[in-house]
């Protein structure tokens, strides 16, 4: 996943967009996460992934990232 990031964001975007489903939050869910141990992997996956993208990064909702968008537009 970092090198997907660091692709996206050496090529010029300001953006990272990642989303999971809610189903593939618990055990079963989908065919990635099979187990309860699986889950667990995917949380220390996740801790680890969003502690190194906060120095670079800053989390936002797509319509948040719309209006800074839109701000940073009609400031330049």
């Amino acid at each position: 996943m970092k090198r997907v990031v660091e692709r996206n964001l050496a090529s010029g975007s300001d953006y990272v967009e990642f989303m999971l489903h809610s189903s593939e939050f618990m055990p079963g869910g989908s065919p990635t996460f099979k187990t309860a141990a699986d889950i667990e992997t995917l949380y220390e996956n996740l801790e680890q992934l969003f502690a190194w993208l906060q120095p670079q990064t800053s989390g936002m909702t797509l319509f948040e990232y719309y209006i800074d968008r839109t701000q940073r537009a009609k400031n330049s």
